[in-house]
């Protein structure tokens, strides 16, 4: 058994989801051996995904997929509980899902410590299915609901003032994960932000570099979707975990202001029309790269996806180590206007 390093931001142990063992994703070798997750597959019932006397996780049913995994919503049942669960399984047999379950639990354990409690769905269990695939269930966010579908929703004036009033809480979480901890999530998309929005504001204490900010805000955020994440030295910027194949092993990890880029991009040309003239001449500096009329090419183009497409392809430029829509900045370019 290892000793925690405390000079490791990214300590991750899973002896609390039945895997006796931990370790630094700094050198993440110590999860290359897919046999230290266990197999309690039912042999009977292929929807018994875990099948032991004290533990049962059943599949209940599907509810969505994309091109990499499917989501099930599973019961969980113990001796001292039964609850409804998440279940994240790849697409691909024998896929392993387990160093993307270490990174959304360190995830999930740091950002609480940073004012952010809701900052990832905890993790329950990582499992290994009988065709080798490895999978993780996690909690369930209470009155949660994805960001874009949460903007569809509202009028125009209501949807700008939640983009602002989550900037604030957003900026200060991509800075502590990059800047303290080395974590890009690489596909920060408003669908992959659950938000909840309660009934009365919440007063919150924030931090970014220097500044401290307490804000009063309606909202909290929890990331989703850690697929496309990269873990990186805080010094040299080099990626040592690097998921999915969209971004080359060579893309240094991490990058300050790339999650807030990929965003607010997104952000600007599916909700364009939504933003105020100065919150639009805003996004246009966030997102300005030099040598590049992107903003103008995702305003005029009709085909949305390919204006997406180039975006992640700016996300992993290998020239771009840092963008203009750093924390920092945003913070402070926010004060400027008045919503």
């Amino acid at each position: 058994m290892c000793v925690k390093d405390k000079r490791c931001h990214v300590w991750v142990s899973l002896e609390s989801l039945g895997i006796p063992i931990q370790g630094c994703l700094r050198d993440p070798s110590w999860l290359r051996d897919p046999r230290i997750v266990p197999c309690d597959h039912s042999i009977f019932n292929p929807s018994v995904y875990i099948d032991l006397p004290t533990l049962k996780l059943t599949c209940l049913k599907t509810v969505s997929h994309g091109k990499f995994g499917y989501i099930d919503l599973a019961l969980y049942e113990t001796k001292t509980e039964r609850k409804e669960v998440y279940v994240k399984r790849p697409i691909m047999a024998g896929k392993s899902l387990l160093v993307e379950a270490c990174i959304q639990r360190c995830v999930g354990e740091y950002l609480p410590l940073a004012g952010f409690p809701m900052g990832a769905p905890q993790i329950t269990r990582i499992f290994r299915l009988h065709d080798g695939s490895i999978c993780f269930a996690m909690e369930p966010i209470e009155g949660a609901i994805t960001m874009d579908h949460y903007l569809d929703t509202l009028t125009p004036q209501m949807a700008q003032h939640t983009i602002v009033s989550c900037l604030f809480e957003m900026c200060s979480m991509m800075w502590h994960l990059s800047t303290m901890v080395g974590i890009n999530h690489r596909d920060l998309k408003p669908s992959n932000f659950l938000i909840v929005k309660h009934d009365q504001p919440l007063r919150k204490i924030i931090t970014i570099q220097n500044d401290i900010l307490e804000i009063e805000t309606s909202y909290s955020l929890t990331l989703i979707d850690f697929g496309f994440s990269c873990v990186g030295t805080l010094d040299s910027h080099t990626s040592i975990i690097s998921l999915s194949s969209i971004y080359r092993k060579q893309d240094p990890c991490p990058k300050d202001g790339r999650d807030l880029y990929l965003f607010l991009g997104l952000l600007y040309i599916d909700y364009y029309d939504l933003l105020t003239v100065d919150l639009r001449k805003l996004f246009e500096q966030w997102l300005e790269v030099p040598g590049s009329n992107l903003c103008r090419f995702m305003r005029k183009h009709r085909d949305k996806r390919e204006a997406k497409e180039w975006l992640y392809f700016i996300a992993g430029d290998e020239n771009i180590k840092e963008y203009r829509s750093c924390p920092v900045r945003i913070i402070r370019d926010l004060h400027q206007i008045q919503l």
